[in-house]
């Protein structure tokens, strides 16, 4: 996947490939969490390709609706499956 210089994805497409590459992490070794950094090299992207304008409360709404939220762990910011605060899955 290659973006041009100061391309960023669409609102979707960044829903789409967190929430693939997250819930694919659960399904393989039940981990809740993945990395920023960690989704830009599942992606082939450096971290900078992958971010997009801004951080707008459109796309987190976006996230929250899919069961994601953010949260910024020893200084990176991690997205994770929002079910992980009351310790149920639903999937």
């Amino acid at each position: 996947m290659k973006l041009k210089k100061n391309a960023y994805f669409n609102r979707e497409d960044y829903l789409k490939h967190v929430s693939t590459i997250l819930l694919g992490r659960y399904a393989f070794d039940g981990s809740t969490s993945v990395s920023f950094l960690e989704v830009a090299a599942y992606l082939n992207l450096t971290p900078d390709a992958l971010r997009m304008k801004k951080r707008d409360s459109k796309t987190m709404k976006m996230l929250q609706d899919a069961g994601i939220k953010v949260k910024k762990i020893r200084g990176v910011n991690h997205f994770y499956l929002a079910a992980e605060e009351d310790n149920t899955m639903v999937i």
